[in-house]
Protein backbone atom coordinates (compact mmCIF):
# COMPACT_ATOMS: atom_id res chain seq x y z
CA UNK A 1 0.00 0.00 0.00
CA UNK A 2 1.54 3.68 -0.99
CA UNK A 3 2.17 5.45 2.05
CA UNK A 4 -0.18 8.85 2.78
CA UNK A 5 2.07 11.87 3.03
CA UNK A 6 2.27 13.30 6.36
CA UNK A 7 1.14 16.59 6.02
CA UNK A 8 -0.86 18.98 8.44
CA UNK A 9 -3.08 16.10 9.97
CA UNK A 10 -0.48 14.86 11.70
CA UNK A 11 0.15 17.46 14.32
CA UNK A 12 -3.69 16.86 15.50
CA UNK A 13 -4.26 13.99 17.76
CA UNK A 14 -7.49 12.76 15.12
CA UNK A 15 -5.27 12.59 12.19
CA UNK A 16 -2.22 10.87 14.66
CA UNK A 17 -4.77 8.14 15.58
CA UNK A 18 -5.98 7.43 11.78
CA UNK A 19 -2.33 7.66 10.21
CA UNK A 20 -1.35 4.92 13.40
CA UNK A 21 -4.56 2.38 12.44
CA UNK A 22 -3.74 2.84 8.74
CA UNK A 23 0.12 2.25 9.05
CA UNK A 24 0.87 0.95 12.55
CA UNK A 25 4.47 2.54 12.25
CA UNK A 26 5.84 2.32 15.84
CA UNK A 27 7.76 5.54 14.83
CA UNK A 28 4.70 7.30 14.34
CA UNK A 29 4.51 8.76 18.06
CA UNK A 30 7.82 10.35 17.46
CA UNK A 31 7.11 12.29 14.34
CA UNK A 32 3.66 13.14 15.73
CA UNK A 33 5.44 14.73 19.07
CA UNK A 34 7.89 16.49 16.93
CA UNK A 35 5.30 17.97 14.39
CA UNK A 36 3.30 19.32 17.96
CA UNK A 37 6.60 20.86 18.54
CA UNK A 38 7.32 22.57 15.62
CA UNK A 39 4.20 23.87 14.76
CA UNK A 40 2.86 25.34 18.50
CA UNK A 41 2.87 28.46 20.33
CA UNK A 42 1.25 27.01 23.66
CA UNK A 43 2.22 23.95 25.45
CA UNK A 44 0.33 22.47 27.97
CA UNK A 45 1.44 23.53 31.69
CA UNK A 46 1.25 22.27 35.22
CA UNK A 47 2.52 23.84 38.38
CA UNK A 48 4.07 21.50 40.42
CA UNK A 49 3.58 22.42 44.16
CA UNK A 50 5.56 21.34 46.91
CA UNK A 51 8.57 23.47 47.93
CA UNK A 52 8.10 26.36 50.33
CA UNK A 53 10.71 28.09 48.71
CA UNK A 54 12.46 29.00 45.42
CA UNK A 55 13.37 26.27 43.27
CA UNK A 56 16.85 26.22 41.96
CA UNK A 57 17.61 23.10 40.46
CA UNK A 58 15.53 20.09 38.25
CA UNK A 59 16.67 16.96 36.72
CA UNK A 60 14.59 14.45 34.59
CA UNK A 61 15.39 10.60 35.20
CA UNK A 62 17.76 9.18 32.42
CA UNK A 63 15.97 6.73 29.48
CA UNK A 64 12.55 8.79 29.50
CA UNK A 65 11.82 11.40 32.14
CA UNK A 66 9.75 9.03 34.34
CA UNK A 67 10.80 10.78 37.48
CA UNK A 68 11.50 14.20 38.24
CA UNK A 69 13.59 15.38 41.39
CA UNK A 70 14.08 19.02 42.53
CA UNK A 71 16.02 21.04 44.97
CA UNK A 72 15.97 24.95 46.19
CA UNK A 73 16.20 27.44 48.90
CA UNK A 74 14.03 25.16 51.40
CA UNK A 75 17.05 22.46 51.58
CA UNK A 76 15.14 19.83 50.38
CA UNK A 77 14.86 17.20 47.62
CA UNK A 78 11.58 15.83 46.38
CA UNK A 79 10.94 13.57 43.79
CA UNK A 80 7.99 13.04 41.24
CA UNK A 81 6.57 10.56 39.12
CA UNK A 82 6.08 12.41 36.55
CA UNK A 83 2.24 10.54 34.96
CA UNK A 84 0.76 10.67 38.80
CA UNK A 85 2.39 13.92 39.32
CA UNK A 86 0.26 15.38 35.82
CA UNK A 87 -2.72 13.55 36.15
CA UNK A 88 -3.29 13.49 39.93
CA UNK A 89 -2.77 15.51 43.28
CA UNK A 90 -0.48 12.89 44.46
CA UNK A 91 2.17 14.13 46.69
CA UNK A 92 6.11 13.81 45.85
CA UNK A 93 8.42 11.77 47.86
CA UNK A 94 10.54 13.69 50.19
CA UNK A 95 13.78 12.12 50.40
CA UNK A 96 15.76 11.32 53.36
CA UNK A 97 18.29 13.91 54.70
CA UNK A 98 18.31 17.56 54.66
CA UNK A 99 20.95 20.31 52.75
CA UNK A 100 22.73 22.99 55.12
CA UNK A 101 22.22 25.58 52.61
CA UNK A 102 20.43 26.43 49.75
CA UNK A 103 20.40 23.75 47.20
CA UNK A 104 21.83 24.38 43.17
CA UNK A 105 22.52 21.39 41.50
CA UNK A 106 21.11 17.45 41.01
CA UNK A 107 22.18 14.48 39.19
CA UNK A 108 20.85 10.65 38.79
CA UNK A 109 22.90 7.79 38.06
CA UNK A 110 22.95 6.08 35.05
CA UNK A 111 20.17 3.50 36.32
CA UNK A 112 17.99 5.97 37.93
CA UNK A 113 18.71 4.34 41.59
CA UNK A 114 20.86 7.04 42.93
CA UNK A 115 19.94 10.97 43.14
CA UNK A 116 23.32 12.92 44.39
CA UNK A 117 22.49 17.09 45.64
CA UNK A 118 24.44 19.28 46.09
CA UNK A 119 24.78 22.73 48.11
CA UNK A 120 28.49 23.80 49.99
CA UNK A 121 28.04 19.87 50.24
CA UNK A 122 27.09 17.02 47.95
CA UNK A 123 24.43 14.66 49.32
CA UNK A 124 24.85 11.16 47.83
CA UNK A 125 21.47 9.45 48.64
CA UNK A 126 22.27 10.57 52.36
CA UNK A 127 24.67 7.64 52.30
CA UNK A 128 27.85 9.96 52.46
CA UNK A 129 28.49 13.59 52.30
CA UNK A 130 31.33 14.99 50.07
CA UNK A 131 32.28 18.71 51.17
CA UNK A 132 33.44 21.94 48.75
CA UNK A 133 34.59 25.07 50.06
CA UNK A 134 32.06 26.70 48.75
CA UNK A 135 28.79 26.34 47.09
CA UNK A 136 28.35 23.88 44.55
CA UNK A 137 26.78 24.78 41.71
CA UNK A 138 26.53 21.46 39.25
CA UNK A 139 26.83 17.97 39.17
CA UNK A 140 27.56 15.37 36.61
CA UNK A 141 27.66 11.28 37.07
CA UNK A 142 30.02 9.61 34.92
CA UNK A 143 28.15 7.85 32.17
CA UNK A 144 30.14 4.96 32.17
CA UNK A 145 30.65 4.39 36.03
CA UNK A 146 27.88 4.98 38.22
CA UNK A 147 30.79 5.49 41.35
CA UNK A 148 32.52 8.34 39.82
CA UNK A 149 30.87 12.26 39.83
CA UNK A 150 32.17 15.44 38.84
CA UNK A 151 31.50 18.67 41.00
CA UNK A 152 31.73 22.24 40.29
CA UNK A 153 32.03 24.53 42.71
CA UNK A 154 32.33 28.89 43.89
CA UNK A 155 35.56 27.76 45.11
CA UNK A 156 36.66 27.96 41.56
CA UNK A 157 37.41 23.46 40.92
CA UNK A 158 36.04 21.19 39.75
CA UNK A 159 36.72 17.87 41.75
CA UNK A 160 36.09 14.05 40.36
CA UNK A 161 34.99 11.83 43.20
CA UNK A 162 34.31 8.19 43.57
CA UNK A 163 32.06 6.95 46.06
CA UNK A 164 33.97 3.73 46.64
CA UNK A 165 36.65 6.45 48.73
CA UNK A 166 36.24 7.49 51.70
CA UNK A 167 34.74 11.32 52.06
CA UNK A 168 37.05 12.59 53.81
CA UNK A 169 39.78 11.36 51.10
CA UNK A 170 41.59 14.09 48.66
CA UNK A 171 39.34 13.92 45.33
CA UNK A 172 40.98 14.60 41.63
CA UNK A 173 41.33 17.85 41.06
CA UNK A 174 40.75 18.47 37.37
CA UNK A 175 40.50 21.88 37.17
CA UNK A 176 41.10 25.26 39.53
CA UNK A 177 40.78 28.80 38.46
CA UNK A 178 40.46 31.95 40.69
CA UNK A 179 37.31 32.51 39.36
CA UNK A 180 33.71 30.29 40.27
CA UNK A 181 33.15 26.95 38.08
CA UNK A 182 28.92 27.17 37.14
CA UNK A 183 28.31 23.93 35.59
CA UNK A 184 30.31 20.25 34.51
CA UNK A 185 29.30 17.56 32.52
CA UNK A 186 30.94 14.80 31.29
CA UNK A 187 30.62 13.35 27.54
CA UNK A 188 27.86 10.80 27.53
CA UNK A 189 29.75 9.10 24.48
CA UNK A 190 33.30 9.50 25.14
CA UNK A 191 33.49 9.85 29.27
CA UNK A 192 37.15 11.19 29.47
CA UNK A 193 36.10 14.33 28.15
CA UNK A 194 34.26 16.93 30.38
CA UNK A 195 33.00 20.51 29.50
CA UNK A 196 32.68 23.23 32.24
CA UNK A 197 31.33 26.69 32.22
CA UNK A 198 33.57 29.26 34.53
CA UNK A 199 32.39 32.79 35.74
CA UNK A 200 35.05 34.63 34.43
CA UNK A 201 37.56 31.73 31.76
CA UNK A 202 34.73 31.02 29.58
CA UNK A 203 33.52 27.47 28.23
CA UNK A 204 36.22 24.93 28.44
CA UNK A 205 37.04 21.40 27.25
CA UNK A 206 38.87 19.33 29.29
CA UNK A 207 40.64 14.97 29.51
CA UNK A 208 40.44 13.70 32.44
CA UNK A 209 43.66 12.50 31.92
CA UNK A 210 45.31 16.03 31.58
CA UNK A 211 44.30 17.41 34.69
CA UNK A 212 44.68 21.70 35.30
CA UNK A 213 45.20 22.40 31.78
CA UNK A 214 41.87 22.64 29.27
CA UNK A 215 42.13 21.29 25.61
CA UNK A 216 40.10 23.95 24.15
CA UNK A 217 38.33 27.15 24.98
CA UNK A 218 35.58 27.83 23.17
CA UNK A 219 34.36 31.30 21.82
CA UNK A 220 37.32 32.51 19.64
CA UNK A 221 38.83 35.56 20.41
CA UNK A 222 36.09 35.94 22.65
CA UNK A 223 37.22 33.06 25.03
CA UNK A 224 37.20 35.36 28.26
CA UNK A 225 33.35 35.24 28.20
CA UNK A 226 31.16 34.77 31.88
CA UNK A 227 29.36 31.43 31.16
CA UNK A 228 26.98 30.03 33.61
CA UNK A 229 25.85 26.69 31.95
CA UNK A 230 26.48 24.24 29.59
CA UNK A 231 25.79 20.42 28.04
CA UNK A 232 26.44 18.03 26.02
CA UNK A 233 24.00 16.49 23.12
CA UNK A 234 22.99 13.12 23.94
CA UNK A 235 25.93 12.22 20.79
CA UNK A 236 28.35 13.93 22.35
CA UNK A 237 29.38 16.16 19.06
CA UNK A 238 27.90 19.18 20.38
CA UNK A 239 27.71 21.89 23.07
CA UNK A 240 25.40 24.12 23.72
CA UNK A 241 26.81 26.78 26.51
CA UNK A 242 25.20 29.92 28.04
CA UNK A 243 26.60 33.17 28.86
CA UNK A 244 26.05 36.57 30.61
CA UNK A 245 24.70 39.62 28.10
CA UNK A 246 24.92 37.01 25.48
CA UNK A 247 22.97 34.62 23.32
CA UNK A 248 23.03 31.09 23.75
CA UNK A 249 25.66 29.12 21.47
CA UNK A 250 26.00 26.14 19.70
CA UNK A 251 29.41 24.55 19.38
CA UNK A 252 31.11 22.04 17.90
CA UNK A 253 33.07 20.41 20.21
CA UNK A 254 36.17 20.39 17.95
CA UNK A 255 36.08 23.61 16.89
CA UNK A 256 36.59 27.04 19.38
CA UNK A 257 33.67 29.21 16.94
CA UNK A 258 30.31 28.78 17.53
CA UNK A 259 28.09 27.00 15.25
CA UNK A 260 25.30 29.23 15.51
CA UNK A 261 24.42 32.05 18.12
CA UNK A 262 20.22 31.85 19.08
CA UNK A 263 19.07 35.73 19.59
CA UNK A 264 15.71 37.07 19.57
CA UNK A 265 14.72 40.48 20.71
CA UNK A 266 12.23 39.17 23.26
CA UNK A 267 15.73 36.90 25.34
CA UNK A 268 18.00 38.95 27.46
CA UNK A 269 19.80 37.08 29.99
CA UNK A 270 21.92 39.53 32.49
CA UNK A 271 21.31 39.01 35.91
CA UNK A 272 19.84 35.88 37.46
CA UNK A 273 21.43 32.31 36.64
CA UNK A 274 19.83 30.49 34.52
CA UNK A 275 20.94 26.79 33.19
CA UNK A 276 20.22 25.40 29.37
CA UNK A 277 19.58 21.95 27.76
CA UNK A 278 19.12 19.51 25.02
CA UNK A 279 15.64 18.07 24.34
CA UNK A 280 13.58 16.01 22.01
CA UNK A 281 14.41 12.54 20.72
CA UNK A 282 16.92 14.02 18.34
CA UNK A 283 18.07 17.12 20.28
CA UNK A 284 16.37 19.13 18.16
CA UNK A 285 15.48 21.46 20.71
CA UNK A 286 17.67 23.82 23.07
CA UNK A 287 16.07 25.25 26.16
CA UNK A 288 16.71 27.69 28.23
CA UNK A 289 14.33 29.96 25.80
CA UNK A 290 13.12 27.42 23.78
CA UNK A 291 13.89 27.47 20.51
CA UNK A 292 14.29 24.56 17.11
CA UNK A 293 17.37 23.69 15.97
CA UNK A 294 15.93 22.30 12.88
CA UNK A 295 14.50 26.04 12.03
CA UNK A 296 17.49 27.90 14.03
CA UNK A 297 18.19 29.55 10.65
CA UNK A 298 15.08 31.94 11.20
CA UNK A 299 15.68 32.68 14.72
CA UNK A 300 11.97 30.83 15.64
CA UNK A 301 11.17 32.09 19.16
CA UNK A 302 8.78 29.44 20.29
CA UNK A 303 8.53 29.87 24.45
CA UNK A 304 10.48 30.58 27.72
CA UNK A 305 10.88 28.03 29.75
CA UNK A 306 11.79 29.04 33.44
CA UNK A 307 11.76 27.38 36.76
CA UNK A 308 12.36 29.86 39.23
CA UNK A 309 9.70 30.30 42.08
CA UNK A 310 8.01 27.62 41.24
CA UNK A 311 8.41 24.32 38.68
CA UNK A 312 6.89 24.30 35.61
CA UNK A 313 6.69 20.93 33.74
CA UNK A 314 5.58 21.11 29.43
CA UNK A 315 4.31 18.36 28.10
CA UNK A 316 2.97 17.89 24.55
CA UNK A 317 1.31 14.62 24.23
CA UNK A 318 0.98 11.86 26.96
Amino acid sequence: MKRRGRGGSMRSVVGFLSQRGLEGDPLLTHDFQRRRLRGCRNLYKKDLLGHFGCVNAIEFSNNGGQWLVSGGDDRRVLLWHMEEAIHSRVKPVQLKGEHHSNIFCLAFNSGNTKVFSGDVEILYETLDVFAHEDAVYGLSVSPVNDNIFASSSDDGRVLIWDIRESSHGEPFCLAHYPSAFHSVMFNPVEPRLLATANSKEGVGLWDIRRPQSSLLRYGGNLSLQSAMSVRFNSNGTQLLALRRRLPPVLYDIHCRLPVFQFDNQGYFNSCTMKSCCFAGDRDQVISNALWSLQSFQENTFVGVVCWFLFVCLFQLVK
